[in-house]
């Protein structure tokens, strides 16, 4: 458990990190919006009009499952980066320096909750209210970014001592990203290979995440409690990992 001030410096270390990711820019958080669009619009042209991919709605789809994924990448990134970014504090001051992890994964946090407010905007103009299934969304983002800050447990006190593992994060994004259904449907997957494919949690999330905005449906009770104990597991074994080499942190940064 975190005390008052920690929680206080948690707070400060989000805000300062959001407003430095925009500093000196001309369009500001704007960038932020631009960035998955431009991303959505390059696989939307490629899906839909040369691969022909039939799915209903497949603006919105896409979207949806760009917009996770691009927190997914922002908040493993930064979170990889938060001791070494902030090697000159750790150095000069101690604190719990997860506070630099978990702040770094909020920042991104905080620009998927705004991205898809947006989003979620345009759903309500163009087909209205999705029902009840979207109060099932927040439970879905909070797994999203137990399994991110989990995975940045894991990549932080790495990369402090190997900074190879930069490197290797980038091949491994390129790789989850496809086994991930981020712009084709899950019934592209061999029904012989789904239970495995499905051990990827982020496939179970954006496929709840599209059944509960474009479907109206919740997911059944054990394919969202499996979700829930994958992400938890994940989270848990990241600060485990992370708490037995949190003593060696600051002699090699």
């Amino acid at each position: 458990m975190f005390t008052r001030q920690e929680l206080s410096l948690l707070k400060e270390l989000t805000i300062r990190e959001f407003k430095l990711r925009y500093q000196n820019s001309v369009l500001g958080f704007f960038w932020s919006l631009l960035k998955p669009l431009a991303l959505f619009l390059t696989f939307y042209i490629v899906f839909q009009y040369f691969l022909k991919i039939n799915v209903p709605d497949y603006a919105f789809f896409l979207l949806i499952g760009i917009l996770l994924w691009n927190f997914f990448s922002e908040s493993t990134t930064a979170g990889l980066y938060g001791l070494v970014s902030k090697s000159n504090i750790i150095k000069k001051t101690y604190f719990k320096y997860e506070l630099c992890i978990i702040g770094a994964c909020l920042t991104a946090f905080l620009s998927l909750l705004l991205n898809f407010l947006v989003f979620l905007i345009f759903l309500f103009i163009i087909k209205g209210f999705p029902g009840l299934s979207l109060f099932y969304l927040p439970l879905l983002f909070l797994e999203f970014f137990f399994i991110s800050l989990g995975l940045s447990f894991f990549l932080a006190p790495l990369f402090v001592r190997y900074r190879d593992i930069g490197h290797i994060w980038e091949i491994m994004m390129q790789v989850v990203f496809w086994i991930t259904p981020v712009a084709y449907p899950i019934s592209f997957i061999p029904e012989r290979y789904l239970p495995y494919y499905l051990f990827n949690p982020l496939a179970n999330i954006v496929v709840h995440a599209r059944d509960s905005l474009l479907q109206a449906q919740f997911p059944t009770f054990f394919s969202g409690f499996v979700s829930f104990i994958l992400a938890m597991s994940i989270l848990l074994l990241g600060y485990l990992f992370y708490n037995i080499k949190k003593k060696s942190i600051a002699e090699h940064l």
